[in-house]
């Protein structure tokens, strides 16, 4: 099945800028997913301005996440989610939670974890963590007649019997009218020496989805193609860093997802598969916006192009 045959796709060019950095609400859902390099990082804005950020990037190289919240005009952030304790994905809470401080609750898989990394995690949320078990939910704009429903259906690692970090990954779902996405971290999708299959038994707690943060930057061991025909995506977002030593994004998840006509937008150009024509754009941060109905939905690419599209 070919990436466009299951959806309709408009694009118009704009001048640099002009659709990528919106900064406040607008009346749209926005979720801005950040080139942080390889980690993950993505801050939601509710159209009323209630911010949600998913992972917070890498250890290290906290410059990125930080400018690009600065541009955004961002003040504060209301919730933090760890979908793990991952130096990639919590390694810059104390510098953002310095200049944008957290106003209501740090949730993540709870447990512990033995890192400085980890330890530095707790010491910024302080107060405000909680446990994000299946079942706890977020609901932004709670008096609007459309809010947006933050729904944790799995963690820790799903009932598997695993230690892997990775596979213990806190896994949300975002509703927005008839608009989903999904948030995994770095789970998995096939059983090895180190990892558990843990997308098949998700997938139909997720459900059919218009929008994948791509599990575990497009590892050969994530993406499996149960996960891929239960949730059905039509685009998946590659958060990943050039030159990683990981191989990152690998051919085999990229011939999953194109064989289920998905199309995908990397944050930079990694270290792995080679992007194909009219199926993966390299596009910086990426701005996903979906209309005030939750109906259709914007991806913008390097500031300069919009795609269109329509929900299922």
């Amino acid at each position: 099945m070919g990436t466009f045959s299951r959806f309709r796709v408009a694009s118009i060019y704009l001048a640099f800028g002009a659709s990528l950095l919106f900064g406040q609400a607008n009346g749209k859902l926005q979720i801005h997913f950040i080139d942080v390099g390889q980690g993950d990082g993505a801050l939601m804005i509710s159209f009323r301005g209630e911010t949600v950020l998913f992972d917070d990037g890498v250890s290290g190289i906290c410059e990125k996440p930080v400018a690009y919240l600065q541009r955004l005009g961002v003040t504060k952030i209301d919730y933090h989610i760890a979908s793990h304790y991952h130096a990639d994905h919590i390694g810059c809470i104390s510098e953002i939670l310095a200049l944008f401080p957290l106003q209501k609750d740090a949730l993540d898989r709870g447990g512990q974890y033995s890192t400085a990394v980890y330890t530095n995690y707790l010491k910024a949320i302080g107060a405000h963590r909680k446990t994000a078990e299946p079942g706890t939910q977020i609901l932004l704009d709670a008096t609007s007649k459309t809010p947006v429903l933050i729904d944790f259906v799995a963690s820790n690692g799903n009932g598997a019997n695993t230690t892997n970090e990775n596979d213990l990954s806190l896994v949300a779902v975002v509703h927005f009218g008839k608009f989903d996405a999904e948030f995994g971290g770095d789970l998995s999708g096939y059983r090895t020496g180190s990892y558990e299959d843990i997308e098949t038994g998700v997938a139909p707690k997720v459900g059919q989805i218009e929008l994948y943060k791509v599990h575990h930057h497009c590892s050969q061991y994530s993406t499996n193609d149960a996960w891929l025909a239960v949730t059905k995506p039509i685009v998946g977002i590659v958060s990943v860093g050039d030159g990683n030593g990981y191989g990152h994004p690998t051919e085999k998840c990229l011939e999953r997802l194109h064989s289920a006509g998905v199309k995908t937008y990397w944050t930079e150009r990694g270290a792995g598969a080679t992007p194909e024509p009219g199926h993966d754009f390299i596009a910086g941060s990426i701005v996903v916006e979906v209309d005030a109905a939750g109906e259709s939905f914007a991806v913008s690419r390097s500031g300069a192009t919009v795609d269109r599209y329509s929900v299922w």
